[in-house]
């Protein structure tokens, strides 16, 4: 398989990590009065703006996690019933922020079922987000960057404090940075959030090894080999540190993915880590919903002749990404034989060719260590492997590996978990097998673009993979 836009969609091992929260050591709160309990129960520390920022006493709401107040806040009602406009209130705190410093601020939400908040979708009903945002020194400030998290929406569960963080770096120029809670509402629900026990931490970035240039895309996408519907963006919500961040979303063609790469030297065994920050958010199409697009994060491995000899994967963005929020994520793979290059690449795949958008930024690429390369696997396992090519279209195929000869069945479903057809049935021989599934039924008819599962049962053990097919 060549290094062409749709090939580069094969896939081997997915591994995923996702970092989030604060260092282990201890850590010194930056906030003045976290718990909104002094004089009693106080916004004192905290500015403030809308009618609806409140408080949770004993005497009232008595919804608090610790001690003997919390925040509660809720819509104002502007201009309701008639002609709703969006508005927003909320309150925050201002720092003076140390450049290249990671700030994170977190604590705990909380919905009632007695003021619940309705809503189908995140982004056109009441929600309150938790937010980090620098400004520069111009006069009133200007927004250089931020990042947000939704902490209480139509989704939230009832009656439990659920804990929530969110975190960025602080940019050079950045003059002051602003920890805020804003409960935004587009029209007139009702509905209130709770939060307590607040903290901000602040603590230095560690220094990530490199191979990438312009991994944070500064100014343009220069360094990066592009294919597709790709597009520098230095909007203040659009990037997660300045400049710049890379915007993607669906080439509206079939089988055709917009994707970003850069590719290096590599030998057999080398260990390479692809790193990024990614978001979705309600500010511009967002991929939320029965929005069936999503972002991967993926190394590639290339022969002498740019033949793709292995990969590993990991999905960063669909339509269960919290929305607005710079998420981590990482993938590890290890070249195998015969391998001289290895490239990074963020793939933006549309299996329904809809509209939604994703955002990149911050990534980067590295070796982390040598191994021997193809380990034999634990002879009493069987082993499942990633079907190649991933994405696919019109065929795709499977190998698999089982420890002694038995009774085995490969089959299909859908996300429904409705079975598909069936591609191996009977005995098989100690040893490797392989498969190939040309995306149709078991009565013959072509099955529709989407997500399925392939499922491997041998008399001891049941393996499950994912696949994608694009029509």
């Amino acid at each position: 398989m060549k290094r062409t836009c749709i090939g580069l969609l094969a896939a081997a091992t997915l591994l995923a990590v996702t970092a989030a929260g604060s260092p282990a050591l201890a850590q010194t709160n930056l906030l003045a009065n976290p718990g909104f309990e002094d004089n009693g129960g106080s916004y004192d520390g905290w500015f403030t703006f809308g009618g609806g920022v409140q408080l949770s006493l004993p005497d009232g709401d008595n919804i608090i996690r610790t001690g003997a107040a919390a925040s509660k806040i809720f819509g104002e009602f502007a201009n309701c019933p008639g002609s709703p406009s969006f508005t927003v209130g909320g309150y925050g705190q201002a720092f003076t922020p140390v450049a290249g410093m990671t700030y994170e601020l977190g604590g705990y939400g909380f919905v009632s079922s007695e003021d619940a908040i309705p809503g189908t979708n995140t982004c056109d009903y009441n929600r309150l987000i938790a937010k980090v945002v620098f400004f520069d020194a111009t006069s009133g400030g200007n927004e250089i960057s931020s990042n947000e998290i939704v902490i209480g929406d139509w989704r939230t569960p009832y009656g439990e404090w659920i804990p929530f963080s969110v975190s960025t770096v602080a940019p050079a120029g950045a003059q002051r940075v602003e920890t805020l809670f804003l409960f935004l509402q587009p029209a007139c629900d009702t509905g209130a959030v709770y939060v307590d026990d607040t903290y901000l931490y602040s603590y230095g970035t560690p220094v990530v090894p490199n191979v990438l240039a312009n991994p944070s895309f500064d100014v343009d996408l220069t360094g990066w080999n592009t294919f597709g519907n790709v597009y520098y963006d230095g909007r203040s919500f659009a990037r997660r540190t300045p400049t710049g961040a890379a915007k993607l979303f669906s080439t509206f063609t079939a089988d055709s993915p917009s994707g970003i790469f850069q590719a290096f030297p590599a030998d057999t065994g080398s260990i390479w880590k692809l790193g990024c920050h990614s978001m979705t958010t309600c500010v511009e199409t967002p991929i939320t919903g029965s929005n069936q697009n999503f972002m991967i994060a993926k190394i590639v491995f290339l022969d002498v002749s740019a033949v793709e000899v292995g990969s590993s994967e990991v999905v960063i963005v669909d339509s269960t990404s919290t929305l607005g929020n710079w998420g981590y994520h990482e993938v590890v793979g290890t070249a195998p034989t015969g391998t001289v290059e290895a490239a990074a690449y963020i793939l933006f795949v549309s299996p329904a060719l809809e509209g939604g958008a994703a955002w990149v930024d911050d990534v980067s690429f590295s070796q982390i260590g040598a191994t021997a390369v193809d380990p034999m696997p634990d002879a009493k396992a069987a082993v499942l492997r990633q079907n190649i090519p991933n994405p696919f279209n019109p065929t795709t195929r499977i190998d698999f590996d089982i420890p002694a000869s038995g009774d085995v069945e490969l089959t299909v479903y859908d996300v429904s978990g409705k079975l598909v057809t069936t591609l191996v049935d009977g005995r098989l021989e100690a040893g490797p097998h392989r498969v190939t599934w040309d995306g149709r039924r078991k009565g013959g008819g072509a099955v529709a673009s989407g997500v399925y599962f392939y499922v491997l049962k041998t008399p001891t053990e049941k393996i499950s993979r994912r696949m994608i097919l694009l029509r």
